[in-house]
């Protein structure tokens, strides 16, 4: 009997082997051994938050570098105006020194063409580029802000002068007063075109940009052909840059050789100047 029964227990246990196997492929993968996640998941989930705060500090880095070109390109633009303003010095000094020597006109002589009078000056207003009609809807008439005082009374002349002397000298804020002062005093002597473009100059120095726009489009309207209307035009437009206007004085630039065709080499230089710091299209 033990010959017979072999056969038969090695046939049983390899039929509950295969019952068992059989089994084992039937359960899902979960049911059969439950292993520890891989450490290959940690590590994805921490390089997914390296790249997400790279890309934060990538986005925070791009805003900082917008910030630092507008501040590069807002200090290019002082520095460009202050270069012209230091290259124009030499020619200012030489003329206003010129001019402080030269005789006053006598009585009855014809004054420098500074006044209005003729067709073209009358036609001032419609001849208002749309950078100067922009500055003038937005600043409107400069304000009367100087009450009299103490001082001694000048003759145009006199009073003209010393304004220069210190314009001549540097002293932007004293001249400023000095210019306002004579154009209230004395807004019809032969000088008074000169000391609007005068007076508009010193507060560009300054950086008082609207006050400077209104009175050179105060200079452009009373005198659209006046010789130092070119240099008005172009400051002007330096004026709505320091406003942030740029559409305006990127047109004040480009219109000066249109508006001014025989304008000296030295104006032209500075309004291209000018426009390349507004960042102007070519």
């Amino acid at each position: 009997m033990t010959d017979h029964s072999a056969p038969f227990s090695r046939t049983a246990r390899l039929a509950a082997i295969i019952a068992a196997a059989g089994l084992l492929f039937a359960l899902p993968a979960a049911a059969q051994t439950r292993l520890p996640p891989p450490a290959v998941s940690s590590t994805a989930d921490a390089r997914q938050d390296r790249i997400e705060e790279l890309e934060t500090q990538l986005r925070e880095a791009e805003a900082r570098n917008e910030q630092l070109q507008r501040q590069l390109n807002e200090a290019n633009r002082n520095v460009n105006r202050l270069q012209g303003l230091v290259d124009e010095a030499v020619g200012v000094n030489r003329s206003l020194q010129e001019g402080l020597t030269a005789p006053a006109p006598a009585d009855g002589a014809t004054p420098a063409p500074t006044q209005r009078s003729g067709g073209s000056a009358e036609a001032a207003p419609s001849e208002l580029t749309g950078a100067q009609r922009a500055a003038t809807g937005t600043l409107g008439s400069m304000s009367a802000s100087t009450t009299d005082t103490a001082t001694p009374v000048m003759d145009p002349a006199d009073a003209y002068s010393r304004a220069r002397e210190l314009l001549v000298d540097g002293n932007y804020a004293e001249a400023e007063v000095a210019f306002e002062d004579f154009l209230q005093r004395y807004p019809q002597a032969p000088t008074a075109a000169d000391a609007r473009f005068w007076f508009a100059f010193t507060q560009l120095a300054r950086n008082n940009y609207q006050d400077a726009a209104a009175n050179f489009v105060q200079y452009l309207r009373d005198t659209p052909q006046g010789p130092r209307a070119p240099e008005a035009q172009v400051r002007l437009g330096m004026a709505l840059a320091g406003m942030e206007q740029r559409a305006q004085a990127c047109q004040a630039f480009s219109s000066l050789v249109r508006r001014y065709p025989n304008a000296a080499r030295n104006i032209r230089d500075l309004a291209a100047r000018e426009a390349r710091a507004a960042q102007c299209a070519a």
